[in-house]
């Protein structure tokens, strides 16, 4: 395993020497999932669980049944903030859970104690450990010639899951009836690991358009959330416990967990407006991480480790401008 602290640096001084390259010294975009969809507002539910092992899930977040305000930011996976919404690739819902009880986790949200959950499309994330982090960047990020000599470094070391992965981009015809994964573990109390899940309640029904303009996804997310929709919308959040070290391995997030889902909590979207100043403003803002959480749902193994200062300092310098 490498040294992490020098797996941080060596992230940071590439991502920033590419985003200098694009943005010169203008305000630089987010380095990924760049395009949002957009920020919406959710309540997240906690019910009175009773599963047969009950006590497992009273932990946390989940110790008492309640109602937690929410953010939700859903994105596109480019970099690019103008990407089209009709090309493959993945997408992301990162939600920001408000007032969470318990010890914050090290970094502070400008929120206050807050559980930021995550999630992608795709069920596992590549590449699988904080050693091999700035190769996927460069792989994501990188001129042609950087691109085939990371992804074939990437490769060597997990086959299996780098084929899941390079398989796992969609063309969505509509984010919010989409399953989407943490692919990372979180600890789930002191003694137990998990990983996320979230599935849609919202009826699948919506169809690829012929020729998909450039926004229709954010066109289509207004639609279902105005005062003219039909249906209210909604998800259950699961939770996958770690079971077996060898078959869950904590410090590689390439390779897929495949014990059981177990839900914990609903989350309900409100009818609501997306295109005010205010919220679009609010989306340029809002700042995401895995160490954004509560010490009984902390980040775990190294892809989080670097994922969780890289994404600190970034934040800071992109606020900053």
């Amino acid at each position: 395993m490498g040294d992490i602290g020098s797996d941080i640096k060596q992230n940071l001084k590439y991502i920033r020497k590419k985003l200098k390259e694009k943005y010169g010294d203008e305000t630089p975009a987010r380095t990924f999932h760049a395009k949002s969809i957009g920020l919406v507002e959710a309540k997240l539910e906690v019910p009175d669980i009773r599963h047969k092992s009950d006590k497992n899930f009273r932990v946390g977040l989940f110790e008492k049944p309640g109602m937690y305000k929410a953010w939700i930011r859903f994105t596109n996976g480019s970099d690019n903030p103008n990407s089209a919404d009709g090309k493959s690739g993945a997408r992301g819902m990162a939600i920001k859970v408000l007032n969470v009880p318990g010890t914050s986790f090290l970094d502070k949200d400008q929120h206050g104690n807050t559980q930021d959950i995550i999630l992608l499309t795709s069920r596992n994330f590549v590449p699988g450990t904080g050693g091999l982090s700035l190769n996927g960047v460069k792989v994501a990020l990188g001129t042609l010639g950087e691109k085939i000599i990371n992804f074939l470094e990437v490769v060597s070391v997990s086959t299996r899951g780098v084929l899941t992965f390079i398989k796992s981009p969609i063309k969505t015809p509509n984010i919010l009836e989409e399953m989407y994964f943490s692919c990372t573990p979180y600890a789930f109390g002191d003694k137990q690991a998990i990983k996320w899940h979230v599935k849609p309640l919202k009826t699948i029904t919506s169809l690829m358009p012929i020729e998909p303009v450039e926004n229709f996804l954010r066109e289509r997310l207004i639609r279902d959330l105005s005062k003219y929709a039909k249906e209210d919308v909604s998800f259950a959040l699961y939770v996958q416990f770690q079971e077996n070290p060898e078959k869950e391995p904590i410090d590689n997030s390439a390779v897929i967990w495949k014990t059981k889902f177990y839900r914990v909590a609903t989350i309900h979207i409100p009818k609501q407006k997306l295109n005010t100043p205010e919220r679009m403003e609010m989306d340029k803002k809002l700042t995401f991480s895995p160490g954004h959480a509560s010490m009984e749902h902390r980040p775990l193994g190294t892809v989080n480790a670097v994922r969780r200062k890289v994404y600190e300092v970034l934040a800071k310098e992109r606020l900053a401008h």
